[in-house]
């Protein structure tokens, strides 16, 4: 106790805690100062929110991981039927990556933190493959990424974002598409299996073309709305007789966008707020859809008599009540302040009778471009029947237009 309490008076905090350092301690930081590899520790956490680099290296190392690894250890896995078998190192592998000419090893390591301990170690059970144990202990996973220190720059401007930006491209290919639907004042999703593509959905070939050549000209200029200072969201009108492949349409977009789904039934929203908190819940990349715009929510024609001011109080379920939803809640909801709460959404109206929407909801910057779904022609005929008989499926009823 006398010479303890010497040490904590005579000496600098420095030196104690080198005196109370193991031996292999001192090594492996006299190793790492002497080292020409420089490292950078990725991990799974930051306090209580996930890490999303730590996410996006491992998705990125997933598709290094296989027949061309080095790693004698591999870990393999499946949650979906849907997908295939999903390959990665273990705990305690290397694997190497070569990106513009410089070389980067990457390492899996995990920290048991049961207790106080603070060791590391390789875990091959579940406990180390999901991460914390319980509320007193439990395992840290980190990746480590090596490379040498002059390529320090490099990998930090380069190579790091370029990790990030391939992982999104990966996922973007392999995730499952959901369907998110309002319960409980809340989005729940469920699985989209929808399987309407724009190679089996019975248009004109044109307008076709003019909706997926829109589609791809929105999702490729994200510098072009942060230049302008607008909000990256695209709105479309999908009009005309019940059964025309409205729907189908939608479902198309969003397998081929590879966006979620979000059904707003504004029946079941209560009030403005509401509409603005299930606003602020949808991820970005997404597609909000209100069907039968016309049925769900009463808006005047504004160009009546006094129809500003009905408009202004025009609410869902037929009471003039603060707490509905309004038509100028609608409005912010789908081109004002709100609106820019996310990034790379699409808003689709859909509708039987375009004639009776409020032409406030109708201009450029809310729905942008309206697409008129009429009956079978000639050629969407030819799709539809090819696409019938190909799956062995009756051709359905189809009503001639009067054009």
């Amino acid at each position: 106790m006398v010479i303890n309490g010497l040490m904590n008076e005579l000496l600098p905090y420095e030196l104690r805690d080198a005196l109370t350092l193991s031996t292999a301690d001192v090594v492996r930081r006299l190793r790492a100062r002497l080292s020409p590899t420089h490292t950078v520790v990725i991990d799974e956490a930051e306090g209580l929110a996930p890490n999303q680099l730590f996410d996006a290296a491992r998705a990125y190392l997933a598709s290094l991981t296989g027949t061309a690894s080095a790693a004698r250890r591999l870990r393999a896995s499946r949650v979906d039927e849907a997908q295939g078998i999903l390959v990665t190192m273990d705990h305690g592998e290397e694997t190497v990556d070569v990106h513009d000419g410089v070389t980067y090893t990457w390492r899996l390591v995990s920290r048991d933190v049961a207790g106080n301990s603070g060791s590391f170690a390789s875990h091959g059970s579940g406990a180390g493959q999901h991460g914390r144990r319980g509320p007193h202990g439990g395992c840290h996973r980190s990746f480590e990424l090596s490379f040498h220190k002059k390529h320090k720059e490099q990998a930090l401007a380069s190579y790091l974002p370029f990790v990030v930006d391939a992982a999104k491209a990966i996922r973007d290919r392999h995730r499952d598409l959901k369907m998110h639907m309002i319960e409980y004042d809340a989005w729940t999703p469920v699985d989209l299996r929808h399987p309407s593509t724009f190679d089996t959905i019975a248009m004109d070939g044109d307008l076709k073309r003019s909706v997926m050549d829109d589609l791809e000209r929105f999702v490729g200029r994200k510098d072009y709305y942060r230049r302008t200072g607008r909000a990256w969201k695209r709105g479309y009108l999908l009009y005309g007789p019940p059964g025309t492949g409205k729907s189908s349409l939608v479902a198309a977009m969003a397998n081929y966008l590879k966006f979620d789904i979000y059904d707003l039934e504004l029946t079941e929203v209560k009030s403005n707020s509401d509409l603005r908190r299930l606003l602020v819940g949808m991820s970005n990349r997404s597609i909000l859809v209100v069907e039968d715009i016309d049925c769900s929510v009463d808006l005047p024609q504004r160009g009546h008599e006094g129809g500003e001011r009905r408009a202004r109080h025009s609410f869902i379920g037929g009471e003039d009540n603060e707490d509905k939803v309004t038509l100028s809640g609608l409005l912010n909801f789908v081109d004002g302040l709100w609106s820019t709460s996310g990034e790379e959404r699409i808003i689709v109206f859909t509708t039987n009778y375009k004639e009776r929407l409020d032409p406030a909801l109708l201009r450029p910057g809310r729905m942008d471009m309206h697409i008129h779904m009429g009956y079978c022609t000639s050629e969407s005929f030819r799709i539809l029947a090819r696409t019938t008989t190909s799956s062995k499926m009756t051709t359905p009823y189809i009503r001639r237009s009067r054009s």
